[in-house]
């Protein structure tokens, strides 16, 4: 069994993109987002137990919609062994997306390529807070900076040829120049056929308008926030700073951001799944009520595939 490429970027770096501009390919194929393959792993490669694992994956959104089948005799790395079988087309390159620990991948794949996908920070804060996911974007980057951070982990073990970069704003400016190096470093020749996705997906063509929003959409203040966390792995990533100094914020400052970004995740999660399914899930969570939970969490998920693009 051949081992996957794995396409490694954070969150709203333009992955969901990536997988369908390579599912496009004949020889690739790119099933998504696969990140559970190692999100149960301790961060020394210690496998969960299987009792544990395969609890955890019965209310899994992205698992499920992946229709793989368990097999309970196998041992965690046999089981996911199993996964990648269970998806390896013949005569064709299998790549999965990765958000996250990727050091750990070399405990399953220690002879795996990687593809790093990189975008612009500032305009993955901006991006999270439409997610729902932080209600400033002081809070919206800290998951791109753990996310470069785990990559630099992962850079530190592997030889350079086993790496590729990928970097968003490339992919969109001048996408034929860069998928002909992506397919060269895959193993595979260039098909046009890769920026055919339009014609039968929900995703629109690489649009310039696409990249660095963040000059035209983020106020100064904004800015300089993203900047003071990641300027560093900025800087590193050839990401350059804005001519603002960074910021120095404040004790005040830090709990009203704190604050705002609480209250923005509640509101956030009441309007999308309702206060009774919120409150529950709190409940269920705090009084450690599994099966009440594991109901709200498969309700949830539910509801969360209405706003899958």
């Amino acid at each position: 069994m051949s081992t996957p490429i794995f396409i490694c970027g954070a969150l709203r770096s333009g992955s969901s993109l990536t997988h369908v501009i390579l599912d496009h390919h004949p020889k690739i194929k790119n099933p998504g987002e696969f990140d559970f393959l190692f999100d149960q792993m301790s961060d020394e490669g210690t496998f969960p137990t299987m009792e544990a694992y395969q609890e955890w994956l019965s209310v899994h959104r992205i698992f499920q919609s992946k229709l793989l089948s368990i097999d309970s005799s196998l041992g965690y790395a046999e089981l996911i062994d199993s996964f990648i079988a269970q998806m390896t087309q013949e005569n064709s390159v299998l790549a999965l997306n990765i958000h996250r620990h990727f050091d750990l991948i070399l405990y399953l794949f220690p002879n795996a390529k990687f593809i790093h996908l990189i975008r612009d920070p500032r305009d993955v804060a901006r991006s999270s807070m439409g997610m729902g996911w932080a209600g400033n974007v002081y809070y919206g980057v800290d998951h791109w900076v753990d996310t470069e951070k785990s990559w630099k982990r992962l850079q530190k073990k592997i030889a350079p040829e086993q790496f590729l970069e990928l970097r968003f704003e490339e992919l969109i400016l001048s996408p034929e120049i860069v998928l002909q190096g992506v397919c060269e470093f895959i193993g595979v020749p260039y098909f046009d056929s890769m920026l055919n996705y339009a014609d039968n997906s929900t995703y629109s063509k690489p649009d310039p308008s696409l990249v660095y929003q963040w000059k035209k959409k983020l106020l100064k203040r904004e800015i300089q926030y993203v900047e003071l966390k990641a300027h560093g792995l900025m800087e590193t990533l050839g990401y350059a700073l804005s001519e603002y100094p960074l910021a120095t914020i404040g004790l005040f400052e830090k709990i009203e951001l704190k604050i705002s970004n609480k209250l923005f995740r509640l509101k956030f999660s009441i309007k999308r799944y309702g206060l009774m399914l919120v409150l529950t899930r709190r409940l269920s969570r705090l009084l450690k009520l599994k099966s009440m939970n594991k109901l709200v969490t498969l309700k949830m998920n539910e509801i969360d595939k209405l706003y899958l693009k």
